[in-house]
């Protein structure tokens, strides 16, 4: 009788673990996670807090080297859709091992229907480029356009019935980029001078699609030799420069030594801010200047 009590106390804690298990596990048809805080930004524009957004690459981190948590691993266990970025390096690592026996997540691509720029496959750093594609799609006003355009219809497509209010949201978002957009051809368009330097190449859609010219102190990828220093000083003095820009996530010695020695402004932008749009329209307006 005890051995008889004791299996159906066992049978019915297993089963209790299981159930617990299963709630725990529990797919959340309004989590969506995303590689960057960009994309936060854009869901929550077109979508308000209809969805929880699970942002992989925390403030701060790079999307070259950062390394999921385990709880960020569990919790995009529990999403219904991944809106990945495209070809980021994070991406390239990662999304197949996320992916491991999660095949209810929906994964969609919001690079499509953007002109990608390509070349040689780039190194850099402890990373590379896959295919020479540069990956930075949403550090320009123009490709962001096309990024958001497929955030939206993802949105659409999971939330139908709210397609009039998000298509509403969506053009007030659109209204935004493109007075900053057209504010920004008109006086690129005027500039004699029309080159930047910067640490990291990650505004290298914005130099094609304003037509500027961004000169990057990492050179393929890795920290710059001093004859390669030597020859980014002499650039900086022909081109007459006077700002240098450092994004957040990299190593500031180098670009400081470059800034001091041409007697440069060193300007920390972060174009993988949780604000997309004011810090977009900071870095035009230091381009601007």
């Amino acid at each position: 009788m005890n051995k008889i009590t004791t299996l159906i106390l066992f049978i019915g804690l297993s089963l209790g673990f299981q159930s617990c298990s299963s709630k725990q596990n529990k797919i959340d048809d309004k989590l969506i996670s995303v590689s960057i805080l960009p994309q936060k930004y854009f869901i929550e524009r077109i979508a308000g807090d209809d969805f929880k957004v699970n942002v992989l690459i925390p403030p701060g981190a790079s999307p070259a080297s950062y390394e999921p948590t385990p709880k960020q691993m569990k919790d995009m266990s529990k999403s219904a859709t991944y809106l990945r970025i495209g070809h980021i390096p994070f991406e390239k690592a990662w999304l197949n091992k996320l992916f491991e026996g999660n095949d209810h997540i929906k994964s969609l691509d919001m690079s499509e229907g953007i002109e990608l720029i390509r070349g040689p496959e780039v190194r850099h750093g402890d990373h590379f480029h896959e295919g020479g594609i540069d990956p930075h799609i949403w550090s320009s006003p123009k490709t962001a356009k096309q990024l958001i355009a497929n955030t939206f219809k993802a949105l659409v497509q999971l939330a139908p019935e709210k397609e009039q209010e998000y298509t509403s949201n969506y053009m007030k978002l659109m209204s935004d980029i493109n007075v900053m957009d057209k504010g920004a051809e008109a006086i690129f368009a005027q500039m004699p001078k029309k080159v930047f330097m910067i640490y990291h190449p990650a505004l290298s859609y914005m130099a094609r699609d304003y037509n500027l010219t961004q000169i990057s102190i990492e050179h393929d990828g890795k920290t710059p030799s001093p004859a390669h220093m030597k020859n980014m000083l002499d650039l900086a003095k022909k081109h007459k420069i006077k700002t240098v820009f450092l994004q957040k996530q990299f190593n500031i010695d180098n670009a400081k030594v470059i800034a001091k020695e041409i007697n440069a402004e060193l300007i920390q932008i972060d174009p993988l801010s949780a604000d997309w749009l004011a810090e977009m329209n900071r870095i035009m307006g230091y381009l601007k200047k």
